[in-house]
């Protein structure tokens, strides 16, 4: 009797045992679960994103803080320069004089002297006041090159987004090819099996089904380094698991060229740092011409020395006076010939920069148009090829078709559907291309098409 309840306990702490690592298996898988969830992101996410971690917009906002301190260096020189001294003078001798025959002290001989002094430039022909108005025109040209910055990569944020969308979709059109020539292989091999049809029959079918898996591996493997490289630009870890939403777009609206062209030379953010650039040198310009000029200035103070034998210990003083450079190696001329240069040079990498984006808004304003009609033109093809594909396969069954054409209607079919995904995407792609050409803000943009989608999915 005691040794069946012995056994009878130990099969009841096995029971638990098993019970135990049982539940602890599920909790784990559970957890790997909530780990391989995927994070959702939203065009509109993914530009705040951007705007706030990309690694190109945190290298250039340092160029706005070292301009703005650049400034406050080229204002300091238009106010007072204060200085203030005190000194504890210990002397081995204490100093004085020789009247005759007698030696006579002059001075303390551990003196304490003090004082201060405030130096001002009251005139140097505008050269003080043009290098700080530059230095305000080099800041405002940086915010501009950060604010070019911010847009550009706002852009490559929503073609990275775009094409990671493609990538699944064309991963959707193989697996849809992979699974047409399996349907199709297997009416084969039992066609085959009922000595309907040779063995040759198979082989084409076959190859085209490899050849297909092949190209969905492709797809897959693509669509991971598509969302790394997303990664890459939200500044998120390369891994990290993301997926992402489509938006739907309205058929676009295609502006007038000339409007395009006078809303990118109001808005786009590149034009307005040369024009910056060009505005600060004019005013480097001006103070280089007045470099050597005289320089009139005001100088004020105050001084106290311990002296018990001075007739005054403290003194106050005020000099009104003038300095020159009357020679300096011909530095001034080089630095203003220099500046002439650059001047020349500037504007004509701006007017560079309006033939680049005149370019650049023809390109993007004739490849979304190009891409648009390819999409009317795609969509038709795609119904086209689907009625096909039946069409053929119902007549194989029927021994009226061939191999090679019921494989030719797949391979059109997959065609016209890869014809769609990508034209679809460079219609999205092109817009955005284009709204950035002419200026425009993209995330405003996006934020109105996201709600809009928002509305339409509400019952």
């Amino acid at each position: 009797m005691l040794g069946k309840s012995k056994s009878f306990l130990g099969i009841l702490v096995l029971i638990v045992a098993v019970l135990f690592f049982s539940s602890q298996i599920y909790a784990s898988e559970s957890s790997g679960e909530q780990k391989e969830e995927y994070r959702l992101i939203t065009v509109t996410q993914g530009i705040d994103l951007v705007l706030k971690n990309n690694r190109m917009i945190k290298v250039a906002l340092p160029d706005n803080a070292m301009s703005f301190q650049d400034s406050l260096l080229a204002r300091s020189v238009l106010l007072p320069q204060l200085n203030a001294y005190v000194n504890k003078i210990f002397n081995s001798n204490a100093p004085g004089a020789i009247f005759g025959p007698t030696a006579v002290q002059t001075g303390d001989k551990n003196p304490l002297t003090y004082g201060f002094d405030v130096y001002q430039t009251i005139f140097d022909f505008g050269k003080s006041l043009s290098n700080f108005k530059a230095s305000r025109q080099v800041y405002k040209a940086n915010q501009a090159n950060t604010e070019s910055i911010k847009r550009l990569a706002t852009l490559e944020f929503i073609v990275a987004y775009f094409n990671v969308l493609e990538a699944q979709q064309m991963i959707l059109v193989s697996e849809k090819e992979v699974e047409s020539l399996k349907a199709y292989l297997n009416d084969i091999e039992q066609l085959y099996e009922q000595g309907s049809v040779v063995e040759n029959d198979l082989l084409p079918a076959k190859i085209r089904l490899a050849d297909a898996q092949q190209k969905l591996i492709a797809a897959r493997n693509y669509k991971e380094i598509a969302i790394a490289r997303l990664n890459n630009i939200l500044a998120l870890p390369l891994r990290e698991k993301i997926r992402v939403q489509d938006i739907v777009m309205d058929a676009p609206k295609f502006p007038d060229l000339d409007d395009a062209w006078n809303a990118a030379i109001n808005l786009r953010p590149e034009i307005a740092f040369y024009e910056d650039q060009i505005k600060a040198s004019v005013l480097i310009e001006k103070a280089r011409k007045v470099e050597n000029y005289p320089v009139i200035f005001a100088d004020a103070g105050y001084a106290y020395q311990q002296n018990k034998y001075a007739t005054h210990e403290s003194n106050s003083s005020v000099v009104l006076g003038a300095k020159v450079d009357l020679y300096d190696g011909g530095a001034a001329r080089a630095q203003l010939l220099k500046e002439r240069a650059r001047q020349k040079q500037l504007n004509e990498q701006k007017g560079k920069l309006n033939e680049d984006i005149k370019f650049e808004i023809q390109d993007s304003y004739y490849g979304l148009k190009n891409a648009c009609e390819k999409v009317q033109v795609a969509k038709g093809a795609l119904e086209q090829a689907d009625e096909n594909v039946r069409f053929y396969r119902v007549k194989y069954n029927a021994g009226g078709a061939t191999t090679t054409e019921v494989l030719e209607a797949i391979s059109l079919q997959t065609k016209a559907q890869a014809n769609y995904c990508t034209d679809n995407y460079e219609m999205k792609r092109s817009y955005a291309k284009l709204m950035y050409s002419m200026g425009l803000d993209l995330s405003l943009i996006y934020e109105k098409m996201e709600s809009k989608n928002d509305k339409y999915k509400r019952p």
